[in-house]
């Protein structure tokens, strides 16, 4: 008997002062400010060392028609081809989606996207392209969010055969 009466005031105060509650957990990040910011903004203004920053070491880009890049060094080289080869002239993006999960967030959307080759002085005949995205996070051990996965392809119907 002696033993409930130790423990049911230390239960009591316990309950009291909000002691015994789990801990908080840290709100999660706006993830749409998070892809428009941080991913969107600098792809967008070709700020390539800025854009990296973004990814896990190990993460991985798939793109339409591309061979999958595997690992950050694969993603830059991806960058730097996309830096030194193309314009982009549109970049609009639609976030339909976030889902938050412990440490993982997943973001998915949409894009408007016109990205013509640097070569090209009269780019006004290239329409635009319609996209699907899918941006699968992770929280980082320092508690910073990093894109591990990186998938987009174009929404746009195959020509038919000529």
């Amino acid at each position: 008997m002696r033993k409930i009466r130790l423990i049911s005031p230390a239960l009591l105060i316990c309950f009291f002062l909000g002691a015994c509650a789990e801990p908080e957990q840290a709100p999660h990040p706006d993830f749409k400010q998070l892809v428009l910011e941080n991913y969107i903004a600098p792809f967008k203004n070709a700020e390539t060392e800025r854009w990296m920053k973004v990814f896990a070491e190990d993460a991985v880009g798939m793109h339409n028609t591309l061979p999958a890049f595997v690992g950050k060094a694969a993603i830059q080289q991806f960058a730097d081809i996309v830096e030194q080869n193309l314009n982009i002239e549109q970049l609009d993006v639609i976030i339909d989606d976030v889902q938050v999960n412990g440490s993982w967030a997943l973001t998915r959307g949409s894009f408007t996207s016109k990205l013509v080759p640097n070569t090209l002085a009269d780019t006004a005949d290239i329409p635009s392209q319609l996209g699907k995205f899918i941006l699968l996070w992770e929280k980082q051990e320092n508690g910073e969010w990093q894109v591990i996965l990186d998938m987009g392809n174009s929404s746009e119907p195959n020509s038919p055969p000529s």
